[in-house]
């Protein structure tokens, strides 16, 4: 991770969080409508570029550490981290009440889809920052961009999923886990039962780039430091596993 710059003048250095809080205040600011007198809560999630494909790991150590490494002291402030996540969710409803009124984005997004995020994407000009919710539809099979225009939406873009999909979010990860569950059992694999679950995003085996559905790979595993004894790969738009692999 990339260290903060120093603040000009003083030599200090600003934690990350404490820079998305200041990123966050500035895109409230943006959002609010004109007059309002209670302004919605402070939070944006900032994303990478969209072919990056980080997934949210906010429950683990940074910097990374070795396996097994002891007397470590731990100077990230996890209750700061805690109350962002808690505002950035609360912004991300807010839009996404805004969001569903439009027929347009009702229509993209069909029944059945997951929220992934809520992006930044700044002016060229230095103009304010507009919140993008982004999602990807199972019902429509397509990953879907809401820019929002303070409060209101501004413009609805869909990609298939062919051509790009955003990372995959913890109820994604539970519903292809239960696909696959269901699956093994009715191979008579009671093992599967007593196994933890991983998930990913799946990608094409041969050459690269995505699968033409949202597939995800879930592999079985005694505990987090153990090979996969089963894996699946589960279409989650046509909800089925097209892939087995039992060791």
């Amino acid at each position: 991770m990339a260290a903060a710059a120093p603040v000009p003048g003083t030599g200090s250095r600003i934690s990350r969080q404490h820079c998305v809080a200041i990123a966050v205040l500035a895109a409230l600011a943006w959002i609010a409508p004109a007059g309002a007198h209670t302004p919605l809560d402070p939070a944006i999630v900032a994303e990478g570029h969209p072919t990056a494909h980080t997934q949210d790991h906010g429950d683990m150590i940074w910097p990374p550490q070795p396996r097994g490494i002891t007397n470590v002291t731990s100077r990230a402030d996890t209750g700061d981290r805690a109350r962002l996540a808690k505002a950035q969710e609360k912004l991300a409803a807010a839009l996404e009440r805004v969001a569903l009124v439009g027929p347009d984005v009702r229509q993209a997004l069909g029944n059945r889809y997951t929220r992934i995020a809520v992006q930044q994407h700044a002016g060229k000009d230095g103009t304010p920052a507009e919140p993008v919710l982004v999602y990807f539809s199972h019902a429509t099979n397509s990953t879907v961009e809401v820019a929002m225009d303070r409060q209101r939406v501004r413009s609805v873009h869909r990609v298939s999923a062919a051509e790009y999909q955003p990372e995959i979010t913890d109820e994604e990860v539970t519903e292809a886990e239960g696909i696959a569950r269901s699956h093994f059992a009715g191979l008579g694999e009671e093992r599967v039962a007593q196994l933890e679950a991983f998930g990913i995003l799946a990608y094409k085996p041969t050459g690269s780039g995505f699968y033409d559905t949202r597939v995800l790979y879930i592999s079985f595993h005694p505990d987090n430091d153990s090979f996969p004894e089963y894996a699946a790969w589960v279409d989650l738009t046509n909800r089925r596993v097209i892939r087995t692999l039992i060791e």
